[in-house]
């Protein structure tokens, strides 16, 4: 039942150059054991100890005891990371394993039931479908892969190995965030925010440097040429390399639009603009402003999206939906979380308060003022007059769990049959595909047009 080498080879170059960097990744193997059943304890392995490594392996600690997970293996080239999260295990009492290379691991760990991957995006195809045919359970992080073919390879192998039992969850952690699933499910149905006309996206990052690794501590030469990286300075800064990644767009943007085409389905056209206007040592663009056309029921839809890697400019990171009767603002910073009614509106919002879809929390008399200047109202202020503001109940909150929680949670539920993905292969390539095209966008300096193409498998 495992996917054959020649099913790979068709999935392009992305897959092509797996082959030559993890030689045996494909080799047809049965399952080494039976998916974790709705009890019993459930082996987990991570591969990539980097910082997003961490951050899963942060909730998988949590999910010990109630979930009854048992992380028994981690994987990382650079040792030392692998060694840090080693440490950081067995100085909590749990007992696990360390490898540089994730075939060993799979061979080894005849125990594991699923495995964590976070490791560089032209990393995921290949890690996740050796995971898939190894029997294993699969979170990918996103993207799926540095390039569509390599997604679309991890679509197919999800389809064969569901009908194995197998699972395959990809990281698009805000599908299984109670306040984005609030407002997917209560928010927009409602239809209290009106006619939704826009959306705005932003995450800008302030100026950092490369990264350089101690020369205590620095990554050995030869595994990194044996696991793809030209050398040091671009394993450590892979996020800006054409041959690893999409650069910012897919870094940061994709959580983001990923929302947008959530919540809108398939864009219809992209035109973007962007450039390397800071980084000159950099091979993607350092910022990038993408508008992307939806056809929704109620009409068009544009959305702007901006990634800034020079200035933290506006701060914080959010999506915000612009209707004609309100307005909605999300982010995984709870304290960003609103919504706003427009001062036109004629609608009663104590309506929504009164079913508990909201709470009030209206704007301070001191700041529906500022659009009086010396005691006279400008008319032009007056349409852009500040607008009363709501919360989400306070029951829909993360509580004392960390953002990335709640979608490692729904992998290990539905794993146990209680619980349906949130963002298995196939919805997150559906999401992913427009991506790709931000990047060819800014290159074409011209909007292109989306066609079935490019949402088929």
């Amino acid at each position: 039942m495992a996917p054959s080498r020649r099913d790979f080879l068709k999935t392009g170059a992305l897959v092509g150059a797996g082959l030559v960097m993890f030689p045996h990744v494909f080799a047809g193997t049965e399952p080494e054991r039976a998916p974790a059943g709705p009890s019993g304890e459930i082996a987990v392995a991570l591969i990539g100890c980097g910082a997003q490594g961490n951050v899963l392996l942060d909730a998988l600690m949590r999910l010990n005891r109630s979930f009854g997970v048992r992380v028994v293996a981690v994987c990382d080239i650079w040792k030392f990371k692998l060694d840090a999260t080693v440490r950081r295990l067995r100085a909590n009492g749990r007992e696990v394993n360390g490898y540089a290379d994730f075939r060993e691991m799979l061979a080894r760990e005849r125990s594991l039931d699923a495995v964590f991957v976070a490791t560089p995006d032209f990393c995921h195809a290949p890690q996740t479908l050796a995971c898939l045919a190894a029997g294993k359970h699969v979170y990918c992080e996103k993207m799926m892969a540095e390039n569509v073919e390599g997604a679309r390879a991890i679509v197919r192998a999800a389809r064969d190995a569901r009908e194995r039992g197998l699972l395959t969850q990809i990281g698009h952690q805000r599908r299984s965030n109670p306040y984005y699933r609030y407002a997917f499910e209560k928010i927009l149905p409602s239809g209290m925010l009106g006619r939704i006309t826009h959306g705005i996206g932003q995450w800008n990052r302030a100026v950092s440097r490369d990264v350089v690794a101690p020369k205590k501590f620095r990554p050995d030469a030869a595994l990194l040429r044996e696991f793809g990286y030209e050398d040091e300075r671009q394993f450590l800064n892979w996020r800006w390399f054409k041959k690893y990644s999409g650069g910012p767009v897919s870094d940061l943007g994709a959580h983001q639009i990923d929302i947008f085409n959530w919540f809108f389905g398939d864009p219809e056209s992209v035109i973007a603009a962007g450039g390397n206007d800071y980084y000159a040592n950099h091979e993607w663009y350092d910022n990038v402003t993408a508008t992307f056309a939806y056809a929704t029921p109620a009409g068009k839809v544009r959305v702007t999206y901006q990634t800034l890697t020079t200035t933290s400019y506006g701060g914080g990171y959010f999506e915000a939906f612009a209707g004609d009767e309100g307005s909605l603002r999300l982010s995984e910073k709870p304290s960003l979380v609103r919504v706003y009614q427009e001062p036109r509106s004629v609608a009663d919002w104590r309506e929504f308060v009164a079913r508990g879809l909201l709470e009030n929390r209206a704007v301070p008399a001191e700041a529906a003022a500022a659009a009086l200047e010396d005691g006279v109202e400008d008319a032009r202020a007056s349409a852009s007059a500040p607008a009363d503001e709501f919360v989400f109940p306070r029951g829909v909150a993360l509580g004392a769990k960390t953002i990335h929680q709640p979608h490692v949670e729904n992998f290990v539920r539905a794993i146990r049959g209680k619980a349906e993905l949130t963002c298995d292969a196939e919805e997150a390539f559906r999401a992913e595909a427009p991506i790709y095209r931000v990047n060819e966008a800014v290159a074409a300096e011209k909007m292109l047009r989306y066609s079935p193409e490019d949402f088929a498998v």
